[in-house]
């Protein structure tokens, strides 16, 4: 059964990264707003691999999906121990946009919390 653009965004908004690369577009961009911003499958590729190393401990939970034509928005939080030891908490908002079943970009808004 072939994955549905939902599930997709699911998985990437989970932080299971490489599971969905083959869903990534030659010529996708990655706008982390107020950090990052990656151009190209493969730029995107390297640095979920990265972050994954990082999130090891982290736990991802999408709490509101929203589907519209070719977009899916998904609301979540984040909890994982900084680089201090100190556990932390992140709200995360994800809009993709898709061409078919691939994604052609993703806007993620990441914002600190209490918990």
């Amino acid at each position: 059964m072939k994955p549905t653009n939902r599930s997709i965004s699911e998985l990437f908004s989970q932080g299971k990264f490489s599971s969905v690369y083959e869903f990534f577009s030659e010529d996708m961009e990655w706008n982390i707003v107020g950090n990052t911003r990656i151009k190209g499958k493969q730029s995107v590729v390297d640095f979920c691999s990265q972050m994954m190393i990082e999130m090891e401990s982290a736990v991802l939970t999408n709490d509101n999906i929203i589907e519209a034509g070719n977009q899916i928005v998904i609301e979540g939080k984040c909890s994982y121990f900084n680089a201090g030891g100190q556990k932390s908490f992140v709200n995360y908002c994800d809009i993709y946009s898709f061409e078919g079943h691939a994604i052609k970009r993703i806007h993620s808004y990441c914002i600190e919390a209490d918990n």
